[in-house]
């Protein structure tokens, strides 16, 4: 271990004192207490390596008898801790900052890269040191089965160059901040604050309520779209929600869980967990919670339904877009999007989130004069943040865009282990896949649809062609029928299953009237040719070939 110089620890002490000092760690008493104590060890220069017991017991307060193998409290909470440093240090411009590297607890000084100007410069790379360019697991070798070839890689080093040149050009122009001077803002996000159950007599189920926290704070903390607490911070913002925990009895099997407005004592959704089944409940629940169609996300939309403002509100209605695909909305999105990209350019979220829509509205040819493609976006919400898992998928999915797969795949698998529960990720991870005729893809995309009702429906269109595909006509026709039903405004996708499944069980007459909604919905004619009505809605050419053949065959005219 380096031996600190009297400057070094001098060094140390001053970003400490800044930290402690700023209004985030204020409000977290836990936080601060975790940032001293690496703090005070790195100091110590007694070279002994930190563990995760040693940071629960000395660091957090836990009593002897911790056990890590089943509580992942310190590491949830060093997770916490790396994402408040990054957040204040890419705030708070200085030369030097405090990192902990990722899988580690050693808290070190280095460079703080943040202070460079990033609204004025390209991004350039998004990996940490030392790893090369490639997407994660790749050797610089040709593609392999998951690539589309050779041209596909040559035009992605082609975009690549064309888009770093296109950003010196004009990032200093696109990123202006807005007359407010907020362009340095992040937006307002809904914030969570995570309460433990009062009263209990039990060691054993004070212990598994605490267990029960801390795996709650650390699935939450994975949705980007939320800001997390402890129970005893006082998180700022418009919108709060208490996550309250509660026991039928002592010592608990069974929990209760409320998700409280804060500011109306509104109870707007309940659940229980299992503590037998503890992490398969609670998953379900976070999912419920936190997902980008979740309880809060609705209520939420509930205070800004058609509200196309920059930020959060804005958010929330490309939320809407990508689940029903209303292409009315698609252009106000789109420029509202591009608001908020102007105001809030260090936003990482919003970021990644842009890299989808600029990818969407080039598909959809809703941007005949887009600048920066989507893919500059993903890259630079990466750069921001290279643990967020929307970050890391706008990265795939650009790659996707591009042809490229096997770099696709990569960088998907990757967003998928960062956050293992968002159904958006992994149900679109799943359709590229099936995309670039990777079978496993089917997976992803069953595992999304079976995590969250609320999927979008281009994932639930996925997994009833699949079962079409298949033979399983009975089931492909059901899925379709209840998430027509269960989502308002256009469904091609599942108008196009429920075609296929209705003609297949020789249901010709329902099959033909569904097709006819879907024809004249397009312009056409009832008895026009299926690919004139496809190329309407689908700009895969692939897609609409295959799609085309199995129209063919079902003969409904």
């Amino acid at each position: 271990m380096k031996i600190l110089t009297e400057a070094e620890k001098l060094q140390y002490c001053l970003e400490r004192d800044r930290l402690l000092c700023s209004t985030e760690f204020a409000r977290s008493p836990t936080m601060s207490k975790l940032l001293r104590f690496l703090v005070d060890h790195k100091l110590s220069d007694d070279g002994k390596p930190l563990t995760a017991y040693t940071v629960a017991v000395d660091g957090l307060g836990r009593d002897d008898s911790f056990d890590t193998q089943i509580d992942s409290y310190p590491r949830v909470q060093v997770g916490r801790l790396r994402r408040m440093l990054d957040h204040f240090y890419l705030r708070e411009k200085s030369e030097d900052r405090l990192f902990i590297p990722y899988q580690h607890y050693e808290i070190i000084l280095g460079k703080n890269d943040s202070a460079d100007d990033h609204a004025a410069a390209p991004v350039v790379s998004i990996l940490p040191e030392g790893q090369s360019s490639a997407a994660p697991g790749e050797t610089g070798k040709p593609a392999n089965e998951y690539s589309r070839g050779a041209k596909s890689i040559a035009r992605g080093y082609l975009l690549a160059a064309v888009g770093a040149l296109t950003l010196l050009a004009i990032a200093a122009l696109f990123y202006l901040p807005d007359s407010d001077g907020e362009s340095a803002a992040t937006v307002t996000y809904p914030s969570v604050i995570v309460k433990t159950a009062e009263g209990m007599t039990s060691a054993s189920s004070r212990s598994r309520m605490e267990m029960t926290q801390s795996y709650l704070i650390g699935a939450l903390e994975k949705f980007d779209q939320l800001r997390v607490f402890d129970e005893d911070a006082a998180p700022t913002g418009q919108s709060q929600y208490l996550l309250e925990t509660s026991v039928m009895d002592d010592p608990a099997d069974r929990i209760n869980l409320r998700l409280v407005a804060a500011d109306s004592r509104e109870v707007i959704w309940s659940g229980q967990a299992e503590m037998t089944a503890r992490e398969a409940d609670l998953d379900k629940a976070v999912v419920e919670i936190a997902g980008s169609y979740g309880e809060i996300a609705q209520h939420e939309l509930s205070r800004y339904r058609g509200d196309f403002m920059p930020g959060y509100p804005c958010l929330l209605q490309f939320h809407q877009y990508m689940r029903h695909r209303d292409t009315q909305n698609l252009e106000p999105v789109l420029a509202c999007m591009d608001r908020s990209a102007r105001k809030f350019p260090n936003d990482v979220y919003l970021m990644s989130m842009l890299a989808i829509a600029k990818n969407l509205g080039e598909t959809q040819n809703a941007e005949k004069t887009t600048v920066v493609p989507g893919k500059e976006f993903a890259l630079r919400a990466a750069k921001l943040d290279g643990t967020s898992a929307s970050a890391v998928f706008a990265v795939a999915q650009s790659a996707f865009f591009e042809g490229d797969c096997r770099r696709g795949v990569s960088w998907g698998e990757r967003a998928v282990s960062l956050n293992p529960l968002n159904s958006r990720i992994m149900g679109y991870l799943g359709i590229y896949m099936l995309a670039c005729k990777i079978p496993e893809g089917e997976a992803y995309v069953t595992r999304a649809l079976d995590m969250d009702a609320n999927v979008d429906v281009d994932v639930a269109a996925t997994v009833a062609l699949q079962k079409l595909r298949r033979g399983d006509v009975k089931a492909a026709q059901e899925l379709s029928s209840k998430y027509m039903d269960f989502v308002p405004g256009t469904a091609v996708g599942l108008e196009i299953s429920y075609i296929l499944a209705s003609a297949g069980l020789d249901e010709k007459e329902e099959a033909r009237r569904a097709w006819r909604v879907l024809a004249e919905r397009s312009g056409f004619e009832e008895n026009a040719a299926p690919r004139k009505v496809l190329t309407k809605f689908i700009s895969n050419p692939a897609l609409v070939s295959e799609l085309e053949t199995d129209f063919d065959k079902a003969d409904l005219y």
